[in-house]
């Protein structure tokens, strides 16, 4: 079974659900690196603090880290014997962004791997990187996982639909 495990993919992609249900599954703690890297008021913390933090959970022999954050990747890569990445539709990502804000702002859904008492609200800057996502930093992060070839690497679709009972054993 895999115990160590990356899960990428862009915003609204379902990455941090995704964590949430293999961490039900198998027990492993889930590292959300949105909920890490920010606080409450979304500003990044120092990174001299985020290296002590990701050094923290990179010495555990299990779990389940959702994120992307390509300066820190290399090392999850290493760490990590699953590899799962969410190929998400630029629409599908533009559609569940918004929908996520409304649904929030409304009480309907409690998002998940974010900083406590973080508000969702819209941000240009997201709006505009999950327009280039698919264009760069998906292709930025496929030429990283080149350098996994030792590693399990799952590309998917939907991760509603991922059995993880099958994927795990």
């Amino acid at each position: 079974m895999y115990k160590r495990i990356i899960i990428l993919g862009g915003i609204g992609s379902g990455k941090s659900t995704l964590a949430n249900r293999i961490s039900l599954f198998t027990g492993f703690p889930a590292y959300h690196l949105d909920n890490i890297l920010y606080n409450s008021k979304w500003e990044r913390i120092d990174k001299s603090k985020w290296k002590e933090i990701s050094k923290q959970f990179l010495s555990k022999d299990t779990g389940i880290v959702d994120g992307n954050y390509t300066t820190s990747l290399p090392n999850r890569i290493k760490w990590a014997d699953l590899i799962i990445f969410v190929d998400a539709s630029t629409l599908l990502q533009l559609r569940r962004y918004f929908r996520r804000i409304i649904w929030v702002r409304l009480g309907i859904e409690k998002r998940h791997g974010i900083p406590e008492g973080a508000k969702t609200k819209f941000r240009f800057k997201i709006f505009n990187w999950i327009l280039d996502y698919n264009r760069r930093e998906k292709k930025k992060i496929f030429s990283m996982l080149e350098s996994a070839k030792d590693k399990k690497i799952v590309i998917i679709k939907k991760p509603r639909e991922l059995d993880i009972k099958s994927l795990l054993e």
